[in-house]
């Protein structure tokens, strides 16, 4: 039996207890770590304050007025963002902020499920797809947004229990828990529908999890929701003029969208769809601005944005040398579970972007960065199992190198992560500094302004600076 160098004859190469809570203890450090950094945001001003005041309304209002308005269909948004507001019973940050934390260790723990450690060796792997799951620019918009609940934390979620259904072992309720899933997800964010792609994607490429009809069930599910969304209702899709988007080398206005393509969108539709590949891949375009391009251009260059980029360029290799490795099995269709885990992968991000069409924005497509971190562990996994395998010491030094100098790069990323939102507290609570009520604020309009400023101002103060020499070095400025 050949074992890694360096590792013991009598190490143990099968899945123990012992490992398994190890990389559980892995993901809930890391998760945490964010978690901590989450909770020195308050509750932002920005759309949140909009959203309470609109939650302090009934029921009915909140879930069937979605089925009523324009380009936006997500009633389970408002509902849970409701239920909460009412369980909190005025605390809010405990509350949306708490559970804000709740869902970031939960991700780890669903990603750590779906990935499977087996020996000791892929806790090293795990903790590299960690950094990439909680690193990616994709992931940043999920605990920088402004709102009071992240439904785009709530999609990955949901995405990441989609997978571990469909890897699962069938059971005949697998089907139905399914199809509640994807009713769900599609019912709370547009990108709730990747769920979708996902059980159907599992199933074609051999996971157990999900029946063929099961699978079928998800289609209909799919034709339902757009029938419902567009003849039925009359939602519709986000329009040009619905928000500004990057194109190119800077953002643009709605005004500038509808004036340059309002004629014939579908150029700009499909620009946004490649770039958002692109972002995942290689971290360049970010939403929807080359902008390590435009810094090449003009010769001003920030370590922050070179360290995106070849970081994602690692990880993006990583992937690629294993499909390469495994090009035989896949071509004759031979997929174990981590050729299946690798597939996912590219079928989220594939209908990711097709998701993302209407406009550039990095979060929207932190589904496909969520599954690139599945796919760079598994990859990553596939080569230290190579490494005895290669025949020339330098060529295995090289791999060695190779790995260690991207987990170096993304644990900076994820450092990036960290440094974001301790700046992000300081700059929140700026523009609570700065904001008066309105004069014309009515009940509860009033009360609710005075608690999440008097929270954000002196109940939970700003933390401290954090102190960290890559500071400086990480800015993009």
């Amino acid at each position: 039996m050949m074992v890694a160098p360096g590792l013991p004859q009598n190490a143990p190469t099968t899945t123990s207890a012992a490992v398994t809570w190890l990389a559980y203890g892995c993901g809930l450090i890391v998760s945490l770590t964010v978690g901590h950094f989450l909770l020195g945001l308050p509750i932002q001003y920005s759309d949140s304050f909009g959203q309470l005041l609109k939650a302090t309304g009934p029921w009915n209002d909140l879930l069937y007025g979605e089925f009523t308005q324009r380009a936006y269909m997500r009633p389970l948004m408002w509902g849970e963002l409701k239920l909460v507001y009412e369980l909190s019973g005025g605390n809010y940050f405990a509350w949306y902020r708490g559970v804000h934390v709740i869902q970031t260790a939960t991700l780890a723990i669903l990603f750590i499920r779906l990935v499977r450690p087996r020996t000791l060796l892929d806790l090293a792997p795990i903790v590299l797809g960690l950094a990439v799951l909680f690193g990616t620019h994709t992931f940043q918009g999920t605990v920088r947004e402004a709102f009071p609940l992240n439904h785009f934390m709530t999609v990955l979620i949901y995405c990441l229990l989609a997978a571990n259904l469909a890897m699962a072992r069938y059971r005949w309720w697998n089907d139905v828990l399914g199809a509640l899933l994807f009713a769900i997800s599609a019912l709370t964010i547009e990108s709730g529908l990747l769920v979708g792609a996902i059980l159907v994607g599992g199933a074609l490429v051999g996971t157990t999890g999900i029946s063929r009809k099961g699978a079928a069930l998800q289609v209909l599910l799919l034709a339902v929701y757009l029938v419902l969304r567009f003849p039925v209702f009359g939602v519709g899709a986000p329009d040009l003029i619905e928000r500004s988007s990057g194109f190119g080398f800077r953002v643009l206005d709605p005004p500038e969208l509808v004036a340059r393509f309002g004629a014939n969108p579908l150029g700009f539709y499909l620009y946004n769809s490649v770039s958002g590949v692109l972002s995942v891949l290689l971290s360049e375009p970010t939403g929807g601005v080359y902008s390590l391009t435009r810094q090449v251009l003009n010769g001003n260059f920030t370590f922050a944005t070179w360290d995106m980029f070849l970081a994602s360029l690692c990880a993006t290799s990583l992937v690629a040398l294993f499909l390469w490795r495994r090009r035989r099995a896949i071509a004759a269709w031979r997929l174990d579970r981590d050729d299946q885990l690798v597939a996912l992968f590219v079928v989220v991000l594939m209908a990711n972007a097709v998701v993302t069409y209407p406009y550039s924005k990095d979060v929207v497509m932190s589904p496909a960065g969520v599954f690139l971190a599945v796919a760079v562990c598994v990859a990553a996994r596939g080569l230290l199992s190579w490494l005895p395998a290669i025949p020339s010491p330098r060529l295995e030094t090289v791999a060695l190198a190779f790995f260690a100098l991207t987990g170096a790069m993304w644990a900076i990323r994820l450092t990036e992560t960290h440094l974001n939102l301790r700046a992000g507290a300081v700059v929140e609570r700026n523009e609570w500094a700065y904001m008066e009520e309105d004069a014309s604020f009515q009940e509860p309009e009033r009360t609710l302004f005075r608690s999440l400023r008097d929270d954000a101002l002196f109940t939970h103060p700003a933390p401290g600076p954090l102190v960290s020499p890559l500071r400086a070095l990480l800015s993009r400025e």
